[in-house]
């Protein structure tokens, strides 16, 4: 298995930071990159055994997974290696020799014609690529973080005019309110529309009956009467209000000239 010197490796391990090295190695081919041209494949099984071929030729190695320390321990007939895995996509998996800043990098036979690198600037290019597209992907998020804060921003501010218009409207209603109540009250005081009322009452009976013909039949007068008195009374008492309308507030313009309530009168 060749490996090769990569210093800026570091900035992609936190791809990886949580990976199973079992579930991903196990039950696939992988292809082993090297420069040399030749062939090497490393199929890892569950059982810890582990078949090289380079160059169709078959060798049996073992593999044991480590967790303490998450590392690979990988025996052959010549000798034993600790790895380290650094990285792994749906295409590519590099391992890091322990202590050392070297990889190997193993492509997944199945995903190898979506990348099948021919050179070591192949490896580092596609890095290069995936670095740039995370850092497409954190600026895109960053944005779309700041857009959705500035909508938050402007829908809290929205909100909170919103609420500031809502009670000057209920305080300006409050205060229209009681413009209007005081107008009311001081156009038409209850007192004196009792007053007017009895006035009324009183000049219709006595009006009527002047104004009432005799009749024949003393159940007719009485009817031709009361028609009489609730004509009047309604007449009387409509022209009191208006008059009294019409007095109390020229009394009160001329006493209260600047008074709010003026423009309810």
């Amino acid at each position: 298995m060749q490996t090769f010197l990569f210093d800026i490796f570091n900035r992609y391990k936190r791809f990886s930071e949580n990976l199973d090295v079992k579930t991903v190695l196990c039950n696939k081919t992988w292809f082993v990159f090297n420069n040399s041209g030749e062939r090497e494949i490393y199929i890892f099984q569950e059982n810890g055994k582990l078949k090289i071929s380079l160059n169709g030729k078959v060798t049996h190695a073992t593999w044991e997974y480590i967790p303490a320390n998450k590392s690979l321990i990988i025996s052959g007939n010549e000798q034993s290696y600790m790895v380290h895995a650094a990285y792994v996509d749906n295409i590519l998996f590099a391992l890091q020799i322990d202590a050392t800043k070297e990889y190997a990098f193993l492509i997944d036979e199945n995903n190898k014609q979506d990348f099948l690198p021919q050179s070591y600037n192949d490896i580092k290019r596609y890095f290069q690529i995936k670095e740039e597209k995370q850092i497409q992907k954190e600026e895109a998020e960053r944005k779309e973080k700041e857009l959705k804060q500035l909508e938050y921003v402007r829908l809290a501010e929205q909100k909170r005019k919103e609420e500031q218009a809502e009670r000057r409207q209920e305080k300006e209603n409050r205060i229209i309110q009681d413009l209007q109540s005081k107008a009311t009250e001081i156009k038409y005081p209850s007192g004196y529309i009792v007053l007017i009322g009895i006035v009324s009452f009183f000049l219709g009976d006595f009006i009527s009956v002047f104004l009432t013909p005799s009749r024949p039949s003393f159940g007719s007068y009485i009817i031709d009467l009361l028609c009489c008195i609730i004509i009047l009374f309604c007449l009387f008492f409509i022209l009191g209000i208006y008059f009294l309308k019409k007095i109390r507030t020229m009394k009160w313009k001329k006493k209260h000239p600047n008074d709010p309530v003026n423009q309810y009168l």
